[in-house]
């Protein structure tokens, strides 16, 4: 642990600060965010999330990359605490008065675990922008959300100022801001050692500088839900007071449940949420959620267009067995059961589907993503 991110973390706790630093030297707690629009995947050691009724703990952490329902996405491996966005998206959904065509942007979505947390809370109808400035990242956020299945979502490769000037164009924007990293310290050991206090300034700004510019295009009436993984105050509740006091933003309380374990903001009068290892089973987490002054009117039309229509749904499906599920997910030729039809075809696990074949007869041809074949064995 470096030494003045320790030192750094007992002003901010005082006594309350050993806890967490054992906390964070012990190994982090596997979970999984079950889809509820594919329905199928199964633990049976799990239980359930407190704040999210899909989340799963699970006992100990399987080879994922070797469960079929993984690549059909029927679930998704995620930390618990970050699970918290589909809770908060399903409480403000009713302020919409029952409208379904609501327009969503997570603003830094990469690699896609919020944003899918989101859809699950999210009514049929409902358009989902995934944007994502790091290009580096896109191929995984692609990924994750194909995976996922719905179809309503556009994804984007745009800069902060794009959105500054799309304006009053979404019911709710996520900014799960870029951060030092604090949270996830026993999780991923780069976020100790690239630690330092240069990085809490830098990322203090830069989470300025995207909020700024994302507000406005953010509708009157419409929520902003702003979160980081990190412990200080200076990315945390001193953001949150720059977007109550600078932004106009008015705070919105969740009255989360006190048995969650879910701690209240250090030093501030606004209802902000952490999520702290010592208290909660999950990372680091900080969320804000604030509503915009103004009247809320529905969008009628949107500019925003889908690109994540399956053409696959379409196809004749097979269905086959684990083994043979593993084998296509490998990009292999597989041979289907003699009555399959001739074709293009979908091949499912479990009735999910997991992409397309061409069966031929004595062999299928595979057309599974070669950049997303299993290579492990």
């Amino acid at each position: 642990m470096p030494e003045e991110f320790s030192a750094r973390l007992h002003s901010l706790l005082g006594v309350e600060a050993d806890d967490l630093i054992k906390a964070l030297d012990l190994p982090p707690v596997c979970s999984v965010r079950l889809n509820r629009r594919k329905p199928g995947a199964f633990f049976s050691d799990a239980t359930e999330v407190k704040w999210c009724r899909s989340g799963r703990y699970l006992k100990q952490r399987p080879e994922f990359i070797f469960d079929p329902l993984l690549h059909a996405g029927a679930y998704y491996v995620q930390d618990a605490s970050s699970m918290i966005y589909e809770e908060v998206t399903e409480r403000l959904i009713p302020n919409f008065k029952g409208y379904n065509n609501l327009h969503i942007l997570d603003m830094c979505a990469a690699p896609g675990g919020k944003t899918t947390a989101m859809i699950n809370a999210l009514p049929d109808g409902a358009t989902v922008t995934a944007n994502e400035y790091s290009p580096k990242r896109l191929h995984a956020l692609k990924e994750n959300i194909d995976r996922w299945g719905y179809p309503e979502v556009l994804i984007t490769n745009k800069d902060a100022s794009f959105f500054e000037t799309q304006e009053e164009e979404f019911d709710i924007i996520a900014v799960d801001a870029p951060c030092s990293g604090e949270g996830m310290m026993r999780k991923e050991e780069v976020a100790r050692t690239q630690w330092s206090p240069k990085l809490v300034e830098d990322c203090s700004m830069l989470q300025k500088d995207i909020l700024k510019k994302v507000v406005k295009a953010l509708k009157p009436g419409g929520f902003l839900i702003y979160s980081t993984c990190t412990f200080n105050r200076c990315e945390n509740e001193e953001n949150a007071e720059f977007i109550h006091r600078d932004l106009k933003l008015e705070p919105e309380d969740l009255h989360f449940p006190l048995e969650w374990g879910i701690q209240k903001g250090i030093d501030t009068t606004l209802p902000v949420y952490r999520f702290m290892p010592h208290k909660t089973q999950g990372e680091g987490l900080f969320l804000a959620v604030f509503r915009k002054s103004g009247e809320w009117k529905p969008t009628l039309n949107t500019k925003w267009k889908s690109e994540n229509k399956g053409a696959t749904e379409s196809f004749p499906t097979v269905e086959v067995d684990k083994e043979k599920a593993l084998a296509y997910l490998r990009r292999e030729s597989i041979v289907l059961r003699p009555e399959a039809p001739k074709g293009l075809v979908t091949i499912t696990y479990k009735g999910l589907p997991l992409g397309p074949a061409k069966n031929i007869g004595t062999r299928a041809n595979n057309l599974y993503p070669k950049n997303r074949r299993i290579l492990k064995r």
